[in-house]
């Protein structure tokens, strides 16, 4: 009797491992069907993301995240999508995301760091600079946002090494191709040393920002405070009139303004 029992067993555990084995074949399959569908996904948006349309990209790269959470390379693509159309939040959201999973990836924490800049979240861009830097110490553009994000928290004398260094690296004609934030960086430093008292190399910033962008409000303002400084009271009403002229609704070119008279 116990003979015929376990013989009688037998093609019932067959059967249970032959229905296992179909449920893995068929898990098996959807999670093919599904990392294919997702390849196809980012395929998609990764064309329409390298022609600039970033709007186009999103809903692609989203599909593909979606099908294969784990594809990091589509959510690094997504969270630019999102910083490129000014989508900051959403952009930082990926960012985060796809750090948890890839956190040795020092573009991550760049996008990271602009995403919270462009929030006025200084202190937390700042953070994700740093993290950037130490994994990369050449990233040029965590550096930038590195001492953009020193000079908005008024951390001037901490900020201008970092904005000397990226001046001075830019200027050249060949560099200065390379470098297509130099005006933005030259600005900074300037006003940098603006604030830290070295008003005649604030003059010389300035003034080397106005060659390249002389219809520029923020450098004619920047000049004509500078001047006023150095006790140069005429080229410092000068430069706000420019100022003005260029941007009518500019306060603080105004008040310089109002200081030297019309």
């Amino acid at each position: 009797m116990r003979g015929r029992l376990r013989s009688g067993t037998l093609p019932i555990v067959m059967l249970l491992l032959l229905a296992g084995c179909a449920d893995t074949m068929s898990s098996l399959s959807a999670q093919f069907r599904r990392g294919y569908q997702a390849q196809v996904a980012y395929q998609k948006g990764l064309q329409v993301y390298q022609a600039g349309q970033y709007d186009r990209a999103i809903p692609e790269l989203r599909r593909a995240v979606e099908l294969d959470p784990s594809f990091d390379d589509a959510q690094a693509l997504l969270a630019w999508s999102y910083y490129y159309v000014r989508s900051y939040p959403e952009a930082a959201l990926y960012f985060r995301r796809a750090i948890a999973r890839q956190p040795q990836w020092g573009g991550l924490y760049d996008g990271l760091g602009w995403s919270q800049y462009r929030v006025g979240r200084y202190h937390i861009a700042l953070e994700a600079f740093e993290r950037g830097l130490i994994l990369d110490a050449q990233y040029r553009d965590a550096r930038v946002g590195l001492a953009f994000s020193l000079f908005e928290l008024g951390r001037y004398a901490e900020a201008r090494p970092h904005l000397a260094r990226l001046t001075r690296e830019g200027e050249g004609s060949a560099l200065q191709r390379a470098a297509p934030d130099l005006d933005q960086v030259r600005s900074r430093y300037a006003w940098t040393r603006y604030y830290l008292g070295d008003h005649a190399q604030a003059r010389l910033q300035f003034t080397k920002g106005l060659a390249a962008r002389p219809d520029w409000y923020g450098l004619h303002n920047g000049l004509g405070w500078t001047s006023l400084k150095l006790g140069d009271a005429a080229e410092a009403k000068v430069h706000f009139q420019r100022a003005v002229q260029l941007k009518p609704d500019f306060a603080d070119a105004k008040e310089g303004l109002a200081l030297v008279g019309h």
